[in-house]
């Protein structure tokens, strides 16, 4: 690692005592109870104490104000050496907070010192670079030129939450159009800042770098930077107000990297020397021997299969073992007559006639699971409902939705087909809007009511920071500060979810899917070395640009997606493809029975590490249908463990059936 050069500050405001209100002199750090760190009857303690130059929190502190210092000002004389504030400016003291018990810790630093008193304190880096940057580059220290938290009127700040106080403008009825924005800009500097001069030096004088004042120059006014100027028009939409969960799965499901998978969905499964399709029973966490500080996921999954070939519940021991179903595009069928066949559905197939050879030469299983996957993909079924107000409204509210192959709650993110391609929907409401005079479900429409937000990037500026949403689900947040801490110190720049529309009705035609964190998913599509190296690149895109949508292996060209087939029970969405009997746990929220798990047919995880390195791109459903009719079942060899063409099955052809079947994998 390069050496840190120190970076000396000449200038500072801090103040070790200040004035009080009554014209009393106090110090201006923690009061002498703060500083008390003798615990209560319960053993707890709440106290605050002085970290002292060098406490490896303090230099964490100086090292990331240099740094950001450095990159702000210049510093081209030792491109490649690091930096590091040689102290904290003048007057100004670290202070952690620490608050303990029985069995946890938890510490937090503030930075005291501020001349307006202990009050005014900084909580991170981030909060007083501002301020540092102004102690090094104005000239007349004038404190109404600093873009700081504590300095800037509130209503100079880059983001200001909505005056709540004050009622509305009014804003017409109509809700805008869902349409494609652009990343904006990065915007124009405020105001003219004056220089700072870093001289070089000799050798003789390398022992650190002063940050002296520069020439004279107008400093920056206090006023409003352009691109953040009052404009005339409708107010900006109010995020909705996320609803606590209502059940216990649904709380375990908002948790960030707890369970990537849900019981009742459909989903890709290793069996050991390829890949098929199965349905998730059930799932639970156990100590990860590698790691005995997490947990890691287990699940109990069914395969798939046409009804006279049902096969026994196998356990995959880690989410490596499984991909989403919307993560890969489904296979052509392995027997010639069912593939050029067009209009077949799992139902209307005469499975007797194909495991005979009427239909060709192919693996039945295979042929059964592909063809019960769509139909699984073309069900909804709505689940755990709240409201019934068919007599008055003619509507029904639900917290939960089995939509294709996945189950998604309310109060949680989905991808849309409308907007940019990336615009995604926090649902807050799951409606079903009967027919008039009609009580039938087949007939009714089902509406997601949520916020829509797009993905926006901001460069990195002093000042300027996206707004704080908390009204954003935890998974959401969690994971964007995920990305942030990857692009911001290689790309200078941060994202943020930008609330597009509040309150806006899609049908469930214009839903992808769920929406998977990034930082969770991308690691198993992409393989771990490639998701280091795109870590260490600071690019970490947006998973769901590896995700087929849902309703795509269904789509017919020319044709509109198709809001599907309802179905009461998740169960009769996978019919005849599982044995009878089989049941899908409610988790947490049904019986203790329902979590037992099989001692047996466990998969074996050696093969799992060395498929996951050929994962690519899904091929798009378009490329599928066009080349349904043409390829036929011509020779192509499948080589042992290569996930591109065990899974990129829209290429396979005539090899794959004998080789599928010399692999000795069986659903």
């Amino acid at each position: 690692m390069a050496p840190y050069r120190p970076i000396y500050l000449t200038r500072s405001d801090g103040k070790l005592d200040i004035l009080s209100k009554s014209r009393k002199k106090e110090s201006n750090a923690p009061t002498a109870d703060q500083l008390d760190s003798r615990s209560d009857a319960k053993g707890n303690t709440d106290y605050f104490k002085e970290l002292e130059l060098g406490d490896a929190k303090e230099v964490d502190w100086r090292r990331k104000l240099g740094g950001m210092l450095i990159r702000e000002i210049g510093g081209q004389e030792h491109p490649g050496s690091n930096y590091i504030l040689a102290a904290l400016p003048e007057n100004y003291r670290l202070y952690e907070r620490v608050k303990s018990g029985p069995a946890s810790e938890v510490t937090d630093a503030y930075l005291y010192g501020h001349p307006q008193g202990r009050k005014k304190r900084y909580r991170s880096p981030g909060d007083f670079f501002p301020h540092l940057l102004w102690l090094a580059t104005d000239d007349n220290g004038d404190p109404d030129n600093c873009s700081c938290k504590l300095c800037a009127p509130d209503d100079l700040q880059v983001f200001k939450e909505p005056d709540r106080t004050k009622p509305p403008e009014p804003v017409k009825k109509e809700q805008p159009p869902v349409k494609k924005e652009a990343i904006p800009p990065k915007p124009p500097p405020i105001g003219t800042r004056p220089m700072v001069i870093v001289p070089s030096r000799s050798h003789s004088e390398d022992k650190g770098i002063s940050v002296t004042k520069p020439p004279a120059s107008k400093p920056p006014s206090a006023t409003l930077p352009p691109t953040v100027a009052r404009q005339a028009g409708p107010p900006p939409a109010t995020p909705t107000v996320l609803a606590p969960a209502k059940c216990f799965e649904q709380d375990q499901d908002s948790q960030w990297s707890k369970y990537l998978f849900r019981p009742g969905e459909l989903a890709w499964f290793n069996r050991g020397n390829a890949w098929g399709l199965s349905v998730i029973l059930k799932r639970t966490l156990e100590r990860d021997l590698q790691n005995p500080s997490k947990d890691r996921a287990k699940y109990l999954v069914q395969p798939l299969s046409n009804p006279l070939q049902q096969k026994s519940t196998k356990i995959i021991e880690s989410e490596d073992g499984l991909r989403p179903w919307l993560a890969w595009s489904p296979p052509l069928p392995t027997h010639s007559g069912l593939a050029n066949t067009p209009g077949l559905t799992y139902n209307t197939i005469d499975w007797k006639g194909v495991t005979s050879g009427r239909y060709g030469q192919g693996d039945a299983e295979v042929d059964g699971s592909i063809f019960a996957a769509k139909a699984v993909d073309d069900s909804l079924t709505l689940f755990h409902p709240l409201t019934n107000n068919t007599v008055t409204t003619g509507e029904r509210t639900y917290n939960g939705i089995y939509l294709g192959g996945e189950k998604i709650w309310t109060g949680e993110p989905i991808r849309l087909r409308v907007g940019s391609g990336q615009d995604i929907m926090v649902i807050h409401s799951i409606v079903e809007r009967l027919k008039p005079g009609s009580t039938s479900i087949s007939s009714a429409t089902v509406l997601l009511v949520g916020d829509i937000y797009k993905f926006s990037t901001l460069s990195l500026q002093p000042g300027v920071e996206p707004p704080d949403n908390r009204h954003l689900p935890l998974r959401l947040r969690q994971d964007m500060e995920y990305r942030n801490r990857a692009t911001i110190p290689i790309k200078r720049t941060m994202s943020f979810w930008k609330l597009a529309q509040a309150q806006a009705k899609l049908p469930v035609t214009d839903i992808k899917g769920r929406w998977y964190e990034s930082s969770a998913l991308l690691p198993i599509l992409k393989g771990a070395d490639a998701f280091s190296q795109d870590l260490t690149r600071g690019e970490i895109g947006d998973a769901g640009q590896w995700m087929n949508a849902r309703g795509d292996c269904n789509a017919v060209s020319g044709v509109p997606p198709k809001a599907g087939t309802r179905v009461v029970d998740r169960l009769d969405a996978f019919g005849r493809s599982i044995p009878p009997g089989t049941k899908i746990s409610k988790g947490l929220d049904g019986p203790p029975e329902e979590h037992a798990f099989p001692k047996e047919n466990a998969l074996p995880p050696t093969t799992v590490q060395q498929q996951q390195q050929h994962v690519q791109v899904p091929i798009p459903m378009e490329d599928v249908q066009e080349d349904a009719g043409k390829k036929g079942l011509e020779a192509q060899g499948v080589s042992d463990g290569d996930i591109e063409q065990f899974m990129d099955l829209d290429r396979l052809e005539d090899g794959y059936v004998q080789q599928f079947a010399e692999a000795g994998g069986q659903f």
